[in-house]
């Protein structure tokens, strides 16, 4: 790829623009009006029409209009076409971004909502799998759109319906301005989604490990409590604390382990619980430090089905609990046994 200073100072602006029309936070009505008062007066020229634009728009008293004005001065004497130019087409583009974030999340919501569904232990490696598909499938989709967006050579306005109602047509100024400022419209409107998806992943986000153990508890107890000091030993803590036909139990939960399994590591009978139970995946848990940690007593492992399934070390060992028998009914049984 031959980058000249040339094509990376237009992207570069390109860009700028583009960040700072979203600094200024104006509305679909705002992003408009500007956009008309841009194409109604670029006969003005510069810089007659950047004093028209200081006055129109946003005004003086308001937070945002440093904000407007730093996107007013990008344009100077030598860039004012290719400013104007960039302008609107960023204009063009942004009134399509929230659309396309919330088709994206659309989309990608109902076919998490079937996947999940399906699956009905939350502490199993497929579970913790599929669980990933809203924030990965979020940003796959939403690069599937914003090319089919961009594209100038897409067949279709846009790959789901609903949206092609309303997307116009950028066809011919995505093309006018790639070949008159050499912009690579695509990628440069990647980068600004990207942040704006990874911003709606963040408050959307699937489940996480904890909540999902928290779940499973919520089944077994009606006493479930987080985050608990040991009345013994204070410097121990549990992420959670269960009671279970009048017995008090511990929980640590280390969706993988690391060196963290060693962490609360006292024998049980220094403790104010009955049992020590440690939930993990078990994808990282070796035979070493399951014996490790097993060397005390009244500590049980739960790991994910499938994992379990998968190493005969873990079967062989009665205080190692699958997923799947992570419930009230088989604790009572094992209880019996340990306890």
């Amino acid at each position: 790829m031959n980058l000249s200073i040339e094509k990376y100072r237009n992207n570069l602006l390109f860009y700028t623009i583009l960040k700072n029309i979203i600094k200024c936070k104006l509305t679909e009505n705002k992003l408009m009006e500007l956009e008309n008062h841009i194409k109604e007066n670029l006969d003005l020229g510069f810089p007659k029409l950047l004093e028209y634009l200081k006055m129109q728009v946003v005004k003086e008293n308001v937070k945002t209009y440093e904000d407007y004005l730093t996107l007013i001065n990008l344009c100077d004497e030598v860039n004012y076409n290719m400013w104007c130019d960039l302008t609107i087409l960023s204009i063009e583009l942004l009134t399509c971004k929230n659309l396309i974030l919330e088709e994206t999340k659309n989309y990608v919501k109902v076919q998490y909502n079937e996947d999940i569904a399906n699956i009905k232990d939350k502490l199993s490696f497929t579970y913790d799998l599929t669980n990933l598909e809203y924030p990965y499938g979020q940003r796959v989709v939403n690069a599937l759109l914003v090319y089919a967006l961009t594209d100038r050579n897409r067949q279709k306005e846009f790959i789901l319906e609903t949206s092609g109602k309303v997307i116009k047509n950028l066809d011919n100024l995505i093309d006018d301005i790639t070949q008159k400022y050499k912009i690579n419209v695509n990628n440069i409107f990647m980068i600004i989604m990207d942040e704006s998806i990874n911003q709606s992943i963040i408050s959307t986000a699937g489940s996480s490990y904890e909540s999902r153990v928290e779940s499973v508890l919520l089944s077994i107890s009606d006493n479930v409590n987080f985050h608990v000091h040991d009345k013994n030993i204070t410097s121990v803590e549990y992420d959670y604390t269960f009671v279970l036909e009048g017995k008090l139990f511990g929980v640590n939960v280390k969706r993988t382990l690391r060196e963290r399994y060693k962490q609360n590591f006292e024998d049980v009978d220094k403790l104010s619980v009955e049992a020590m139970f440690l939930v993990t995946l078990g994808i990282d848990l070796n035979e070493e430090k399951l014996n490790n940690i097993m060397q005390r007593h009244g500590y049980f492992v739960v790991v994910s089905q499938e994992v379990y399934d998968s190493y005969t070390y873990f079967r062989k060992n009665k205080r190692v609990i699958s997923s799947k028998n992570f419930n009230g009914e088989y604790l009572k049984k094992m209880f019996s046994q340990f306890i």
